[in-house]
């Protein structure tokens, strides 16, 4: 939905409830006009799209969309991917965008929580390849056991939360047409060196952290691996 007809359309029914009656009949037969014109349900309205930082790749890697699913699942939200590319002294870089779709609330805490993990992991695979001159095949598997660890705890302090009715609806209205997303696999090394880096991502995922904005905008910032 286009968030200038959302906006617009909230600020007709804010008005709708005018003490003045001709200013609310007329702010709510607006707002009903363009909801039937942009074939928008009321319920709709509640509904955000919060984008997270760009991926520097057109096709997320496994683990990479692993750690999306586990973000969606702690928030009761959905997400879409798209891509965009940007010209770079006179070359193409594709990027990967991730659009985390539910309640306000939800959505905004789905995209933060997403950018922060991501900066760490991005940060701990980074440091495995300097650390161990890592090629890209062994830093992906470090990267598939950082998201296992940190994913699996982070659904253990915040629970797995089914999403309001009103994101269903509003899921299964928009996905029709939409392609499933196909994550770019890991590839597998010989077993020794598939447990190590694995093995090694999986201990390291564990120091993960998260700061969650509570009820009174404070911060508690909660360390992942600390859950047992």
């Amino acid at each position: 939905m286009d968030k200038r007809y959302q906006e617009k359309i909230r600020k007709l029914l804010a008005l709708s409830q005018s003490d003045n009656p001709h200013e609310a009949e007329a702010a709510k037969r607006q707002a009903t006009a363009l909801m039937k014109k942009h074939r928008i349900d009321e319920d709709e309205l509640e509904i955000i799209e919060v984008n997270t930082r760009l991926i520097p790749r057109k096709n997320l890697k496994d683990f990479e969309f692993s750690l999306v699913s586990a973000v969606a699942a702690i928030a009761g939200v959905y997400c879409v991917q798209d891509y965009e590319h940007k010209v770079r002294r006179g070359r193409i870089q594709w990027f990967t965008k991730v659009t985390f779709i539910g309640l306000e609330r939800d959505a905004q805490l789905a995209a933060y929580s997403f950018d922060v993990l991501y900066q760490q992991l991005d940060k701990a695979r980074s440091d495995f390849k300097k650390k161990f001159g890592a090629n890209t095949q062994q830093q992906d598997l470090f990267g598939r056991g950082w998201v296992i660890s940190a994913g699996s705890k982070l659904v253990n302090v915040f629970g797995q939360r089914d999403q309001p009715s009103e994101v269903v609806n509003h899921y299964k209205k928009k996905s029709v047409g939409m392609q499933p997303v196909k994550p770019r696999k890991t590839k597998e090394g010989s077993t020794e060196v598939t447990l190590a880096c694995s093995s090694m991502g999986y201990m390291q995922g564990k120091d993960a952290l998260l700061n969650q904005a509570t009820t009174n905008q404070q911060e508690q910032q909660l360390r992942l691996g600390s859950i047992q």
